[in-house]
């Protein structure tokens, strides 16, 4: 019996240590790729051992985002992201290849990209041709049908180059890709948010399309030229007419917040509308968050108005718990419907409809509604990130010395 159990007992271990062996295969670098409108999308993945299990980034130059959530099974790497309600699953599919997909939320439901990985980190091409300029510097961009204004910034060395687009309502996060000959392809994905921009360089001018996950087969056409002086206004600011919100709206865990509540009298209160499916909020919450916890002794509330996609309830509740928790904001975060007009009309009244995400509501001491920001610069914009920053702290400074 005893023989029996040493032997049981060898064997396991033996089949443990196969297992952790072929898991171990998996880690590394890989170049995935999605089947996306306008062709091919990729980014690297690199997946690590911790020290209390996998982990794993997602690269899109310079940024280096860590995945919430992942597991490694002997021949699958399972990524998740709760903050986005989203999910990437690849498996080994023989000769160092894995296969598998990615699911995002949409306003239109739920989308699933067919993705590939292969080992390496390079992005378009694994060896560009000699890039026929160089695209360093700032283009007054042209989007869309309307051709609405915006601002492309872009660094490039040698034939790689990374970026970002604003526009006014936001900026595409990091970009990343190469000039590769006259063609520039920039990509990025940072667990829902997929984007790929395709365009021919000639001279000082950019002409292509942008395509996310839900873009007709033609994407949304740009047109962009070279110019030291670019700039873009990336948020708005409005001056209401000092009206009064009266919402009252539930947390997660079952709370009811309402304006009238003690907390908030003479208070300066900032609401930030937003929803976890919006990749600027998620930006935005980085700041937001240590900024509500630093200046609260001085007077400043902070609510995060969440609008969230679809009619599941529950599920709205769980996306913003994820979100709360991802980037420990240390302020109640509400339900208030669905990025609709109706939905943001019921609670905002005369402030809405919202068109853009995210918006900010400034409240003074007296409870009235003194301005509105409208959009966001994320990090992946750099100088312009900070002004925005600058201008939000400008804003709460001046309430705060306000009397109610």
């Amino acid at each position: 019996m005893a023989k029996f159990r040493t032997l049981f007992a060898a064997g396991l271990v033996a089949g443990l240590t196969a297992t952790q062996a072929l898991a171990a295969g998996l880690y590394g670098q890989w170049r995935v790729s999605f089947e996306h409108p306008g062709g091919p999308l990729p980014f690297t993945l690199e997946v690590r051992e911790g020290k209390t299990g996998p982990q794993a980034w997602l690269l899109n130059p310079p940024e280096r985002l860590k995945v919430e959530q992942v597991a490694v099974d002997k021949d699958s790497i399972t990524l998740t992201f709760p903050s986005y309600n989203s999910r990437l699953e690849l498996k080994a599919a023989g000769g160092d290849t894995l296969t598998g997909t990615a699911t995002v939320l949409r306003s239109t439901g739920t989308v699933t990209l067919n993705a590939r990985a292969q080992r390496g980190a390079w992005r378009f091409t694994p060896t560009a041709v000699k890039p026929a300029g160089n695209v360093t510097g700032r283009w007054n961009l042209a989007y869309g049908d309307n051709r609405v204004k915006g601002l492309i910034l872009l660094k490039q060395v040698g034939s790689q180059v990374s970026g970002t687009v604003q526009l006014p309502t936001g900026d595409m996060r990091y970009l990343s890709g190469e000039l590769n000959g006259n063609q520039l392809k920039l990509s990025t994905f940072d667990g829902s948010f997929t984007n790929l921009w395709v365009g021919t360089l000639a001279g000082d001018t950019l002409k292509g399309a942008q395509f996310a996950a839900t873009s007709r087969p033609a994407g949304n056409p740009f047109e962009a030229k070279k110019e030291k002086a670019a700039t873009i206004n990336a948020v708005a600011v409005e001056a209401p007419g000092g009206e009064r919100l009266s919402f009252r709206l539930p947390t997660p865990d079952g709370q009811m917040i309402s304006l009238n509540d003690a907390r908030y009298k003479g208070r300066v209160v900032v609401i930030s509308l937003g929803g976890a499916w919006c990749p600027n909020c998620h930006d935005e919450a980085q700041f937001l968050g240590p900024y509500a916890a630093r200046r609260q002794k001085e007077g400043l509330e902070m609510i995060g108005l969440q609008f969230e996609y679809g009619t599941d309830v529950a599920r709205a509740m769980r996306q913003i718990t994820s979100f709360k928790t991802r980037y420990k904001l240390p302020y109640p975060m509400v339900y208030g419907g669905r990025p609709i007009d109706e939905d943001t009309k019921k609670v905002l009244g005369d402030l809405a409809p919202v068109k853009v995400w995210p918006s900010t509501i400034f409240i003074g001491r007296d409870g009235r509604v003194k301005e509105v920001h409208v959009g966001w610069a994320g990090p992946a914009t750099g100088a312009l990130s900070e002004k925005v920053k600058r201008e939000f702290d400008e804003t709460v400074t001046r309430l705060l010395r306000q009397k109610a």
